[in-house]
C-alpha cells in the first residue's frame, strides 16, 4: 500500500526541511515575478541519507519532492529530468542551508570532491533562491 519512492519516515525528513525552506518563494512577488517564465529541476542528493530532494520551479511555482535515493536509477538524469545536481553529505547541507559556509569555502570542497556538482548554472539559480529568501 504504501510507495516505494515516497516515504513518511523520518529519513524522508531532508525534503520536508528543503520545502520548509523554500516554499514560502511561492508567496514572494519578487521570485514570482523574476522566475515567472523559468523551468528548471534541481536535485539535492545527501549521500549518507535514504532520500533525496528534488525541487522544481515551473513559471514562478516552486516544488519539492522526496526521492528514494537507494539505486542510482532512481536519481537518474533522464527519469527525474533534472538541470542540477548538488551531492554531498546530511551535515554539509546542513551547514549550507545555515550559511555557515561561505561562497569560497563551497567552492573549495567542489574542489577537493567533498561536495559533487552537476550545472553550476543552475545551481546559481539555487544561490539565488537563497538570497531572495533573506531579502
Amino acid at each position: 500500500m504504501s510507495n516505494n519512492n515516497i516515504n513518511p519516515s523520518k529519513e524522508s525528513t531532508f525534503a520536508e526541511a528543503i520545502a520548509n525552506i523554500y516554499k514560502p518563494l511561492n508567496n514572494n512577488k519578487k521570485f514570482k515575478e523574476e522566475y515567472k517564465n523559468d523551468t528548471f529541476k534541481i536535485l539535492l542528493n545527501p549521500k549518507d541519507g535514504k532520500f533525496a530532494a528534488l525541487i522544481t520551479v515551473d513559471n514562478g511555482k516552486l516544488s519539492v519532492e522526496s526521492i528514494e535515493n537507494t539505486s542510482k536509477k532512481n536519481l537518474d538524469q533522464k527519469v527525474l529530468g533534472w538541470n542540477g545536481l548538488m551531492q554531498t553529505t546530511k551535515e554539509l547541507f546542513s551547514s549550507i542551508g545555515r550559511g555557515e559556509l561561505s561562497t569560497s569555502d563551497i567552492a573549495k570542497k567542489v574542489v577537493t570532491r567533498k561536495i559533487k556538482v552537476k550545472n553550476t548554472k543552475i545551481l546559481t539559480k539555487f544561490s539565488e533562491l537563497g538570497s531572495i529568501l533573506r531579502e
